[in-house]
């Protein structure tokens, strides 16, 4: 679906301040969100895409599982954001490119907020080969790129990173060697970071869920199935860390050609 062709408004199914249904306009889903975090970290939000079976990538990536809808509601999503945060293996395999939608670039500027959210990756080495080092993650200059690795990175890597356009910074590692995310998201707060969006891969998800570091879930879901077990959403981010949701919000695309359910969940602790 082109995005010239982008339907007006949502059918909102339910929404727990809202005891009835009615259409909602596509430009005002996911603005002006209200997330409230627990303890002094950040606000931490989780956007997703999946098939009916719960696969959350082929081939890698996730970018071709949704439509145009569920693409213009993922950079709305950013809109809200000062951080955009992914994993290593997402940059490595696709890129990441922090922006949202012109008019909200627009808004967060008036507000005195940089245009785009930053876009942070987590890597326990900050080892990148020339070729990641090369992609827009680390080139773009329209929002700030971070690289948040560990004690355990050379530090000729972390020279490499920096010298490609990101900012380092150094965190404990966990007992996995993995970037101690609690610690992640307490330096992201001490630098005046308020809002995290989460947005893959399914692994640095899951480790955010079951860390208990997450307020809410976005998921958009796709009647196709995939047929995979690439990485499934229900067993693998949910199932696996025992979370508790509450549904915020329901809405749905209704076209002859394609359907799509929007659902927003707040992660009980």
């Amino acid at each position: 679906m082109p995005a010239a062709m982008l339907p007006d408004e949502l059918f909102q199914v339910y929404h727990e301040r809202e005891p009835g249904t009615r259409r909602v306009p596509l430009a005002w889903v996911y603005r002006d969100l209200a997330i409230v975090p627990r303890g002094s970290r950040p606000a931490v939000a989780v956007n997703m895409v999946q098939t009916l079976d719960g696969v959350v990538a082929i081939g890698g990536a996730a970018w071709s599982i949704g439509s145009a809808v569920d693409h213009y509601l993922f950079r709305t999503l950013r809109g809200w954001a000062d951080v955009v945060l992914s994993g290593a293996g997402t940059l490595r395999r696709n890129d990441i490119i922090a922006t949202t939608h012109r008019h909200l670039q627009e808004a967060r500027t008036t507000a005195g907020r940089p245009a785009n959210p930053s876009a942070v990756v987590l890597s326990r080495r900050a080892e990148f080969s020339d070729a990641v080092l090369a992609k827009r993650f680390f080139a773009q200059q329209d929002f700030a790129s971070i690289v948040i690795t560990t004690e355990l990175a050379r530090d000729a890597d972390r020279r490499r990173a920096e010298v490609a356009g990101a900012e380092v910074l150094v965190v404990p590692a966990d007992a996995n060697g993995d970037v101690d995310l609690a610690v992640a998201l307490d330096l992201l707060a001490s630098r005046g970071v308020g809002r995290v969006l989460a947005e893959g891969g399914p692994q640095t998800n899951r480790r955010l869920v079951a860390a208990g570091l997450v307020d809410e879930l976005f998921v958009t879901v796709v009647p196709r199935v995939a047929g995979s077990d690439e990485g499934v959403l229900v067993a693998g981010l949910l199932g696996g860390a025992g979370a508790r949701l509450q549904v915020v919000s329901e809405l749905q695309y209704r076209a002859p050609e394609l359907r799509e359910w929007y659902f927003r969940f707040r992660i009980q602790p």
